[in-house]
This record gives structure tokens, sequence and C-alpha cells, in this order.
């Protein structure tokens, strides 16, 4: 009887040790089996390839986590527009966002550098300007705001569409009403060749194009093509007069709410999901193309001495942008 009390009294003191040691583990960390949920909300359609991204990075979050965070995510502007989400996550009752870049001006003015026609040459040069120097100067003026950027994911070129005639020249943009974003630099874009530029939100711009409340509008093929706009436009112009970047986006206060080897798992995700992302957006343009060449629609895309015109046309934004406190150095930025 003693010899096996005392057998059962070391393995009872062996099992407490061992279970200590697994506390103190998991306490450093910071695995304590608490769970989290992310509601990730956006505006566009899940098919797109931020949409899928933002599908993507859910899964891959959890898996990463065991579990530990979950994501839910909100596409199709189910819990409002842009400006209303990123509102949703300042009072911490939405977690993420990929919003367009034309709606953050009204929280961080810096933002109106995507703003500026012509910005960028090629995708590689967004890339490099939006996930480089760029993209850190914005990152710093949105933690003020309650955001935590996680990186840049690519909205593509954006293209003009209406249902008047054929744009080729500044000229045919007179009196044409344009569907714009909030951004005042958009507008100012809009009123430089004579057109008026009207703010409605991007959920209900299928019926303003269809009821003829606006003539046109302009985004990139991802969201001409899945959203329908070709069915209430019959003009498309491959202008590739602006850019459209979606910030990636978390709460300030509950990204430094998480343990810390989740953080780390956050980051590690992001990154690779938006790696992933920009290769989709790029892959998914010529699938974009045949859906439109096979539409109704007309097509003309403007030529080098036609985008040229354009731009002369335009600067009188830059003009404007510049009286901007940090608009040298974010140009700067644009061009490192």
């Amino acid at each position: 009887m003693k010899k096996r009390s005392f057998y059962w009294v070391i393995g009872s003191l062996l099992t407490v040790l061992l279970l200590a040691a697994c506390g103190q583990d998991d306490a450093a960390s910071g695995e304590n089996g608490e769970e989290y949920t992310i509601k990730f909300a956006h505006v566009v359609s899940p098919s797109t390839a931020k949409g899928k991204a933002a599908e993507k990075f859910g899964e891959l979050i959890e898996e990463r986590t065991d579990g530990q965070i979950k994501v839910e995510v909100y596409p199709d502007s189910q819990l409002g527009s842009d400006r209303e989400i990123i509102e949703q996550m300042q009072s911490g009752t939405v977690q993420m966002n990929a919003p367009f870049t034309g709606v953050l001006p009204t929280f961080v003015k810096d933002f109106e550098v995507f703003d500026l026609p012509f910005l960028f040459e090629d995708r590689d040069h967004a890339f490099e300007a939006t996930n480089g120097k760029l993209g850190d100067i914005l990152g710093e003026k949105l933690e003020s705001q309650g955001m935590h950027l996680l990186g840049f994911w690519d909205g593509g070129f954006k293209h003009l569409t209406n249902s008047v005639h054929p744009i080729e020249t500044p000229e045919d943009m007179n009196e044409l009403k344009m569907r714009v974003s909030q951004s005042p630099l958009l507008i100012s874009q809009f009123q430089a060749v004579n057109a008026g530029g009207v703010s409605i939100d991007f959920s209900e711009l299928y019926t303003a194009l269809q009821t003829g409340t606006v003539d046109g509008q302009e985004n990139p093929l991802s969201n001409i093509v899945s959203k329908k706009f070709y069915e209430v436009q019959d003009y498309l112009t491959l202008s590739s007069h602006g850019y459209m970047a979606y910030p990636l986006v978390i709460s300030n206060d509950y990204y430094k709410n998480l343990p810390e080897d989740l953080q780390t798992a956050v980051d590690e995700v992001a990154n690779e999901v938006t790696e992933w992302q920009w290769e989709e957006a790029n892959s998914d343009e010529e699938a974009y193309m045949e859906e439109l060449e096979g539409s109704d629609i007309q097509i003309n895309e403007l030529t080098a001495d036609q985008k040229q015109a354009f731009k002369d046309a335009m600067s009188s934004v830059y003009d404007e942008f510049n009286k901007m406190d940090g608009s040298e150095e974010l140009l700067e930025a644009v061009n490192q």
C-alpha cells in the first residue's frame, strides 16, 4: 500500500508540473484559447478579386490560428456604403474593410492623392508605390482615425462609361452628368472637362444609370462587369484615367487587443493574401474584356495622343492638390 501511494503521489506531482508548464507556454504565446471574431464588410461582389480575397483572408486566418480567429464576410454593401462601414469600424461594430480610396479623404485628406488623373503609369508602378513609401505615409495617417493598415489591394485602372455618345476627346465630356465618389478632387476632375460630378452611393449606381439620374460613371472593369453596368450603358471608353486602390484596414483597437501571436498571424496572412489578390485582379482583366466584347456595349480605347489631351485638360486638378499640406511628399513617394 505504501509503495503504491508513493508512486501515485509522484505521478500526481508530475501531472501538476506538466499542466503548469503548459499554462506558462499558453500565456507566453497568447494562445489562451479565447476566440475572436472579425466582421469583414465591403461593397463589391464576391466574384471580384477583392471579394475573393476577403473570403481567402477569412479561410487562411481561421486555418493559421486553429479557429481562434473567425471571420464573417459581408459583401455587396450588406452593412452599408464604404463610408458607413468605416464609421462602424470606428464605433467597434465592424473590424475590417478594404474601402475604395475615393471615400477616405473625408477621414484622411492625404488620400486625395489617389484622385489625381493619370497618377500611375501601370500596375507595377501602383504596386510599388502603395506597398512602399506612399503606403507607409498613409498608413501612419490612418492610425489617428482608428484604422491599422495591413496593405493595399488592387482595384485596377478606371474607365468611363456613358449612355449618350462615345468619348474620345475632353470635349466629348461636355455637360455629361457623371457619377463620382465623394472626393472633392474627383468632382474637380470632371468639372475640368465641363462634366457634372454627381455623388451617388455605389450600391445605388446601377439604378441611377438605368433611370438616367446620371449619364455615366467611372470604374475599373471588375465593377463594370460584376455590377452589370454595361447592361444600362451604351458606350465604354478604355481611358485608364484613374486608379482604384483598396487599402486593407483593421480596427486599430481590435488589432492591438489581440495577443501578439495572433497579431503576427493577421500580418502574415494579410501579406500573403495581398500578393494573391494582385495576381488575381490582373488575371481577371482578360475575362472581363471577353464578357464586355460579347455584350452590346460599344468599346473604344483612347490613343496616347487622346490620353495626353485629357491629361492637359485635367492638369488644374494637380494645381488644386498642390495647395494641400504634405502634397509634395506624397507625390515624391508616388515616384520613388
